[in-house]
């Protein structure tokens, strides 16, 4: 996506070139293809282009509109509906771009503006008249936008390297991110590495007007939708795909190549099951990449599958013969390359950090391949592959009966397994989530999987801050709770903004289809026992997709593990890995917030024996630790 910056003194003072100038420089790898920027005294707006799509060369912002100026970074799903709205002609679509129709619409709607723009968008708008800022990002958080507040001036941007490059920035880490990140409490997405820095939570907006007062609110929910009664199933099956092909016909809008990330999983391969024949349909190619390990799969338990390839290639050869199939083994590249590859781009830590070896490997594939769009299923489990909750107990004490009714006439044959699956299961998963407390120091359950100093969480009171948040760190979420919802809590996630930053560095576009917001509407009015039926989950992709898909992909019981080769990979880089753990011991900073001991227990472990325990810990300890220690020592 394409990025944009800019800056409001609301205290009334000019905005100084030189600070803007700064900004621009710090992100530009974000507008491979230029960009401009519009000094109006107290405000600057700034976009820089990176094409895609064929309207992309036709982008001239700032967009000068009635109201004032827009800049945004867009990719639309409903452009043809705005078009419609405004009445361009078909001979005029070509060359009128994304930004365009996002200037229209915030003149049109104004601060209404961000319930009518569906896809992956991030807007900043300049009303003149009230002198009034007005920021926003899309439902499900592609667009993303840092913020950062000084006296008298807030400033914003696609990249949070450009709030770092303002002159007088203190920077200063954040210990509850970072502790975050340690314990994989990735469900704060406001907060950041840098203190005073934070994001603009997707599916919210924030105005603030000349005084400095500033009000921000949440424009979208899932919550409050009727449920669908179609009456077959069959009716479902047909909507859902009708959907789902037109979300992913959306992420395809390019000339250029467009790649996808398989797994051995149903979300990517559903993907690449409805993109290959749309392209094949314009004589174009898909290609799709897939993580392999170059060592033994090791780190995987019986139930995981640690190499992916022959699913993943079932699924390529069965999409059609226009997708070509690429393993990538990432055997050039090394964790801790990985690890300081992710801080590079996000300037702060993530709690994946065992993975981003392999990302940095396809990434760069990809570029070489030249591609400009790069598919994913990231979103998947919360939506095309819902498994459902599938619990009676839940809806009646939800005060449902119907819904309870309806979920025991579609579960198991077997009267002993529905009980068990339906009533007793959900009702014991608290005791179970208590004893796992139980058995850690001090009721913390993340110091098993933790490399978090216990000092450091008692300081912050860690553990309470999970407790209002509704975290629950033995991750033995209760039954008794609908988890859906979860994934679509503005607050939630950090990802696919992350996925979006990644995507700007390498000027590519990572879209996804399966958080396509009409999809998504769509979804969250099917009735539950649509997704779980007779003890099988995700039915209602399964149904749909059989024969789009392998019978061993749907039916797969082992979920795939990513960087299942990470303790052969951590032991080839053994001197290097100990060298990092002797800077960190060095940094005071990284000494205080990390048990440095633990992670140097969890690397000799590795050494006796590489074996899903110890690599296990090697990804929760090692790497994350590694990550935030080599994090911190940049303050020195």
């Amino acid at each position: 996506m394409s990025g944009i910056y800019g800056i409001y003194h609301y205290d009334g003072a000019p905005v100084s070139p030189h600070w803007l100038e700064r900004m621009r420089s710090a992100m530009a790898y974000y507008g491979p293809q230029g960009g401009a920027n519009r000094i109006e005294d107290s405000i600057a707006l700034g976009h820089l282009r990176l094409e895609i799509s064929p309207e992309d060369p036709f982008e001239k912002q700032p967009c000068e509109g009635t109201r004032g100026l827009v800049v945004s970074a867009a990719r639309l799903d409903n452009r043809q509906e705005l078009l419609d709205a405004f009445d361009i002609a078909p001979g005029d679509t070509a060359e009128t771009p994304d930004g365009c129709l996002v200037s229209l619409a915030f003149d049109r709607w104004g601060e209404d503006v961000a319930i009518r723009l569906q896809g992956d968008w991030a807007i900043a708008g300049w009303n003149r008249r009230e002198r009034r800022l007005f920021l926003a990002r899309d439902a499900h958080g592609s667009g993303i936008l840092y913020l950062y507040e000084g006296k008298g001036f807030l400033a914003f941007a696609s990249s949070l390297k450009a709030l770092l490059a303002l002159p007088g920035i203190v920077k200063e880490p954040e210990p509850l991110r970072l502790a975050q990140v340690l314990v994989s409490w990735q469900h704060d997405a406001e907060l950041t590495a840098y203190k005073g820095f934070r994001r603009l939570v997707w599916a919210q907006a924030l105005a603030i007007g000349p005084d400095g007062q500033s009000r921000s609110w949440t424009y979208w929910s899932h919550l409050g939708r009727d449920l669908l009664n179609y009456r077959r199933d069959e009716d479902y099956e047909e909507a859902f795909l009708e959907h789902y092909a037109r979300a992913v016909r959306n992420c395809l809008r390019t000339s250029k190549r467009i790649s996808v990330m398989l797994s051995g999983g149903r979300d990517s391969g559903s993907v690449t099951a409805l993109a290959a024949p749309l392209l094949a349909g314009q004589g174009r190619e898909l290609v799709a990449y897939t993580s392999v390990p170059v060592f033994p799969p090791d780190g995987a338990r019986v139930n995981r599958l640690g190499h992916e390839w022959d699913q993943a290639h079932a699924t390529a050869a069965m999409a059609g013969v226009n997708v070509r199939h690429i393993p990538i083994d990432a055997a050039e590249y090394g964790v801790i390359e990985g690890i300081e590859y992710h801080l590079n781009i996000h300037d702060g830590p993530s709690h994946a950090a065992g993975n981003h070896f392999w990302i940095q490997a396809i990434l760069e594939r990809a570029v070489r391949d030249d591609s400009g769009i790069l598919l994913t299923g990231q979103m998947g489990n919360g939506t095309v592959s819902w498994a459902g909750n599938g619990s009676a107990l839940l809806h009646l004490l939800a005060g449902r009966p119907t819904l309870a009714w309806q979920t025991l006439l579609h579960a198991e044959s077997n009267p002993w397994l529905t009980f068990k699956r339906q009533i007793f299961k959900p009702a014991v998963t608290p005791g179970r989530r208590a004893l796992r407390r139980m058995r850690q120091p001090g009721g913390q359950p993340w110091r098993a999987y933790s490399a978090l100093n216990p000092d450091v969480a008692r300081q912050l009171d860690l553990d309470a801050r999970m407790r209002a948040a509704g975290y629950d760190p033995t991750f033995t979420f209760s039954s008794l709770a609908d988890l859906r919802p979860l994934f679509f809590r503005p607050a939630w996630s950090i990802g696919a903004g992350l996925w979006s930053e990644i995507g700007a560095m390498h000027g590519i576009s990572i879209l996804d289809p399966t958080s396509n917001l009409a999809l998504l509407e769509f979804l969250l009015r099917v009735p539950d026992s649509q997704f779980r039926r007779q003890g099988r989950t995700s039915s209602l992709l399964r149904r749909s997709f059989c024969g789009r898909l392998p019978e061993p992909v749907l039916d797969g019981r082992r979920k795939g593990l990513q960087s299942a080769d990470l303790g052969h990979r951590v032991l080839k880089q053994l001197p290097v890995v100990k060298q990092c753990l002797d800077t960190i011991d060095r940094s005071p900073a990284a000494r205080d917030m990390l048990d440095v001991t633990r992670m140097r227990k969890c690397l000799e472990d590795l050494t006796i024996k590489v074996d899903p325990a110890n690599s296990a810990a090697a990804g929760s300890i090692l790497a994350r630790g590694l990550g935030v220690g080599l994090f911190l020592d940049r303050f020195l």
